[in-house]
């Protein structure tokens, strides 16, 4: 028998018993379901973190001071000595080559009273960290509603979609609250008050009421409410941002700034870690579909045995013909290998399918809780693809394998007196 008789004959053989062999192929079907699934989740997510992180940028550093603040409690006894991030620390970094910008940030804490007065109403808001991207991970970076999210360096706000509708102006009348001036009163426990008249630039996303002010609105806010001539000057900034020319300039900037002593955070180190969980998941995922693939080699098995029983006497007829015990193995573990691939062609197309309902019912529900989210998140890549089937033939294979070995085993006497 040549090779391509062989084939032939397997494949018509997978055929001769459809329902049986439909069922031994549901179980490579429901593994490769599972692998298809679970892998092209974890493949979706690592798109949808290095996509966002590049948004962000790779060539973006965060600096903090190293050291506790003052005030704060320490449970060992000691202070730690601190190294803060200065206006002297700004300027030399901002001459240092390969920094493009340096974005100093000073955040407000939730527990300062801030009103907003303004279209006739006074309403508590809460003033949004920085210009640092928050929000959702996976949610799509900030957009303006109206105006810009680009701050001046003193005397610009943004406000909140959740703060212009708590002040009666609905969303067709945004483009007309850009360039008005709005009050911000900062409220002490004790009753006093101070004022900052600031100008809207843009209107954020947001749905609760928060604002964003300058910097130095914030810097002066902050004075007041700590009664400090200069809190900058004693404690210095809250965090710094540098962005570098490059990510390999970015990864020098990070090892001399914690050389000189500063806390740096580095979207490189970020990816880098997000992208070894998900390797370990992924591999997690692939061991679980990799188990039920196993599962199913039972039912192949089975399948195979019933069909040796079932043509013991056509065995023996083609030993009788001249075939080899070598080419009657082949045969039967090729036709073993038919039921896995034929199980992992229909568990692909199924877990494709579902992966693209589950990715419009994501964006559906993440529209409805108006934190739109774009991109797939069940991302099935063409060496996914390739991959499961292979190993689902190959699973079949093996299946196939010990009943294929007592088929080439059979004596061909015994075979043709088989009724």
């Amino acid at each position: 028998m040549t090779i391509n008789d062989q084939i032939r004959t397997a494949f018509s053989n997978v055929g001769r018993r459809k329902l049986r062999s439909a069922l031994a192929s549901l179980g490579v079907v429901v593994g490769t379901v599972t692998i298809v699934l679970m892998v092209s989740l974890a493949s979706g997510v690592r798109r949808q973190i290095n996509r966002q992180f590049e948004s962000i940028g790779l060539d973006r550093l965060t600096v903090y001071s190293n050291g506790s603040r003052r005030g704060e409690a320490n449970p060992f006894g000691f202070s730690p000595k601190r190294r803060n991030v200065t206006i002297q620390d700004v300027s030399r970094w901002k001459s240092l080559p390969g920094v493009t910008k340096v974005i100093p940030e000073i955040n407000m804490s939730a527990s300062v009273g801030l009103e907003l007065n303004w279209n006739g109403t006074n309403q508590p808001v809460r003033m949004s960290g920085d210009s640092r991207p928050g929000a959702f991970f996976f949610q799509e970076l900030p957009k303006p509603v109206a105006g810009s999210l680009d701050l001046p360096e003193q005397g610009g706000i943004i406000l909140s979609q959740g703060a212009v509708r708590a002040a009666g102006v609905s969303s067709n009348e945004f483009a007309r609250v850009i360039g008005q001036k709005v009050e911000a009163i900062l409220r002490t426990p004790r009753g006093e008050t101070q004022s900052f008249h600031l100008q809207v630039v843009g209107i954020s996303q947001e749905r609760t009421p928060t604002v964003q002010a300058s910097l130095n609105d914030r810097i002066a806010m902050k004075n007041w409410w700590f009664n400090s001539t200069n809190i900058v000057e004693r404690d210095g900034y809250d965090s710094v941002i540098v962005r570098a020319a490059d990510v390999s300039r970015a990864n020098d900037l990070s090892m001399q700034l914690r050389k000189e002593g500063f806390q740096v955070q580095s979207m490189e180190l970020f990816v880098t870690a997000a992208n070894r969980i998900l390797t370990v998941i992924t591999t997690m995922f692939t061991m679980i579909g990799g188990i039920a693939l196993l599962v199913a080699t039972i039912g192949i098995a089975n399948t195979m045995v019933m069909a040796i029983y079932e043509r013991t006497r056509e065995i023996g007829i083609l030993k009788a013909m001249g075939a080899s015990r070598g080419e009657v193995r082949q045969m039967f573990m090729l036709e073993a290998g038919f039921i896995g691939m034929i199980g992992g062609v229909f568990g692909l197309l199924i877990g494709w399918v579902l992966g693209i309902g589950l990715n419009q019912m994501i964006e559906i529900l993440s529209r409805l809780r108006e934190q739109p989210m774009h991109g797939k998140f069940f991302l099935v890549t063409p060496w996914l693809a390739l991959g499961v089937i292979a190993f689902a033939t190959f699973i079949g294979l093996m299946a196939g394998l010990l009943p294929a070995q007592r088929a080439a085993s059979l004596d061909p006497l015994q075979a043709l007196r088989h009724e």
